[in-house]
């Protein structure tokens, strides 16, 4: 496998191809609500559908709009976990505003347990990442506003991680905050109406999942998906364990976003 450093993803570019997509199109659905069938007989059978549209605090004129709303809170929380954690590896304040060019941040913590290279990957992974984090918010933001609605704020007390103090214990930290995201969007989906924002919904999402296997590559980590406690599967006979992603409840996963907040 290649090291990534050897061709850097720009992800400043996305919130340009996004304004071209338009605002209205944000949010994520990605299963079918039947399950695919060939010769009368269901080649991918789904269970553990969500049934659970408890979205506690989030506010919204409908389903979708609440979800879009959930979504930009985790995303908030996200980007600023992500901001904290740049700041903290290149020795700036923590409450330093992100910078629109990330190219400017440099490694100035301990590796930790990562090798000397691999830290050079996981920070350059950290720095082009923060700034697509900032780009989902951003993006979200626009798109409940285009529809009329009014975007949820971020928790007034702003929020806190305990990182640690080098960087294997840094990724660590928003690698965890990665995959909690992935789960959310996928508890999330089915209660998303309206193909126009489905595209550009997925595209999101999927970013997200890769975020998360670029860290836990860098961690030396299985790259997924793997379950973990409070998972619920989304097919029933997986056929190995790596095939399908798990997801949450939006309350699970606001019970755990709140342990974020300061």
């Amino acid at each position: 496998m290649t090291h990534f450093d050897d061709t850097p993803s720009p992800r400043r570019a996305f919130l340009t191809r996004v304004a071209a997509v338009g605002a209205g199109a944000a949010a994520y659905s990605l299963l079918a609500p039947h399950a695919a069938r060939a010769s009368g007989k269901p080649i991918l059978e789904l269970v553990n559908v969500p049934d659970n549209e408890n979205f506690p605090g989030i506010p919204g004129r409908d389903k979708t709009e609440q979800v879009l709303n959930y979504a930009l809170s985790l995303e908030t929380l996200e980007a600023d976990l992500y901001r904290q954690a740049l700041n903290l590896a290149s020795g700036k304040p923590l409450d330093t505003p992100l910078a629109a060019d990330v190219s400017g941040y440099a490694l100035s913590v301990p590796a930790g347990a990562l090798s000397a290279q691999m830290a050079q990957v996981g920070f350059t992974f950290l720095s082009d990442f923060a700034g697509a984090e900032a780009a989902h918010r951003d993006f979200l933001r626009s798109a409940i506003q285009a529809r009329g609605g009014e975007p949820v704020g971020p928790n007034p007390g702003g929020y806190r991680a305990d990182f640690g103090s080098d960087l294997h214990s840094i990724l660590t930290v928003i690698r965890a905050v990665e995959e909690k995201g992935v789960r959310a969007y996928l508890g999330a989906a089915q209660f998303i109406n309206g193909f126009d924002i489905t595209q550009t919904a997925a595209s999101i999402y999927s970013t997200e999942c890769r975020h998360s296997v670029a860290l836990n590559y860098v961690l030396g980590m299985d790259p997924g998906p793997t379950r973990q406690r409070l998972d619920s599967p989304a097919v029933f006979h997986e056929n190995g364990v790596n095939n399908f992603e798990h997801w949450q409840t939006p309350e699970q996963i606001l019970e755990v976003a709140k342990t974020f907040y300061a």
